[in-house]
């Protein structure tokens, strides 16, 4: 019996569809979560399309995005990925983990991430949470 990955089911979702993934999916797909059931796929679109198990951002262009390609799908990089959680203000406990993770895998630091102004208090609020996430 195959087992199909998360990773895998994004692949075939997404084969030959001009997007980036976005958000929680993002989170998901770059390992700054610890993993969880998604209902629907979040991407970024310049083209609505007609993908079922997906929620599409409309954007004027792929291109202004901050994005890489990995394992065959494009991807927000890890510090947009967290500047867009943190705009979005969705779930805490993604908001929590991805900063939590990011702050582990940069040896207990958050150089590297540049937050914008406006999203400064959020991240301040979260930044706390994350610091202490591993630490109970």
């Amino acid at each position: 019996m195959a087992v199909i990955t998360y990773n895998d089911q994004l692949r075939r979702l997404l084969a030959n569809v001009r997007c980036v993934l976005a958000f929680d999916t993002a989170a998901d797909f770059l390992g700054l979560t610890n993993g969880g059931y998604r209902s629907v796929v979040q991407i970024f679109v310049d083209k609505k399309q007609n993908i079922e198990g997906t929620e599409q951002t409309l954007v004027p262009s792929l291109e202004t995005l901050k994005y890489e390609e990995r394992n065959g799908l494009k991807c927000t990089t890890v510090s947009q990925t967290i500047i867009d959680l943190l705009e979005q203000n969705g779930d805490e406990q993604i908001i929590t983990e991805s900063l939590a993770n990011y702050y582990e895998e940069n040896n207990e630091s958050f150089e590297g991430l540049v937050i914008p102004a406006r999203l400064q208090s959020r991240f301040e609020k979260y930044r706390v949470w994350a610091i202490e996430y591993y630490e109970e």
